[in-house]
This record gives C-alpha cells, structure tokens and sequence, in this order.
C-alpha cells in the first residue's frame, strides 16, 4: 500500500493533538519569586497614592545623585589640592638643588612651607564643606 497521498494528513493528525493542548496553556509562566501586581482599577484614591510614590521615589532618586555628585567634587576637589602640592614639592626641590648659595635654597624651603601651609587650609576647608554637605544620619 502506498501512503505517500496520505502523508500531509497523517502528519496533520499527529500535530494536531498537541497544538489544541498548546493552545490551553499560558503563554507566560507566573512570577514565582515576587507577589502578584495588583489589578489595575478605576479607584482614583489609588491612582493618586501611585502617582505620588512615583514622585517621591524619582524625588529621592534625584537627590541621592545631587549627593553623590556633590561628593565627586569635592574628591576631585581634594585631588587636585594634593596635586598642585606635589607638583609644587617637586617644583621646589629642583629648584633648591640649583640653588647657587645656601642661604638661596633656605628662602626657597621657607617660601614652599608658606604655600605647603596654604595647600593644608584650602584642603581642610573642602573637607569641612563636604562633611557640611553630607546629611547628618537621623535616629
């Protein structure tokens, strides 16, 4: 016997079962780690309460990241500082190494120490504007 006309419709017998089964179940699988979203209703009360979350959550957010880039500038602040002093030791060691009279690299020593003092100020006072800037924990 020759089943080659039958083929398709074999084949479409055998499929057949299983797409009506495929076709019952879901699509997308529940979320078994979290709890169910509440259904969306009409309540205007709720609408509000939603609205107003979501503000205050973008409104904590965006303060958050006022902060932290508050801080960064500060940091970058504070680096900048200890990289003029570096700069400036440097600056001044060649400078007394050249020095052609001792009394000549002295001066140059007292003058470093005068901007070393100035460096420590501005430093101190960046860190005392941060550690303003920072919002006290609350209890």
């Amino acid at each position: 016997m020759n089943l080659k006309p039958f083929l398709p419709w074999l084949l479409l017998a055998a499929v057949a079962p299983g797409t009506a089964t495929a076709q019952v179940q879901p699509s997308i699988q529940p979320n078994r780690y979290g709890s169910q979203p509440a259904p969306p209703s009409n309540d205007a009360r709720a609408a509000y309460e939603r609205q107003r979350e979501a503000a205050e959550a973008a409104q904590r957010g965006q303060r958050a990241a006022s902060r932290r880039a508050e801080n960064d500038r500060y940091e970058v602040a504070i680096d900048a500082n200890r990289r003029r002093l570096e700069a400036d030791r440097a600056r001044t060691e060649r400078l007394r190494a050249a020095a052609p009279t001792p009394a000549e690299s002295e001066r140059l020593r007292q003058e470093f120490e005068q901007r070393r003092q100035s460096y420590e100020r501005e430093r101190e006072a960046l860190e005392r504007q941060r550690a303003q800037a920072q919002p006290q924990p609350q209890p």
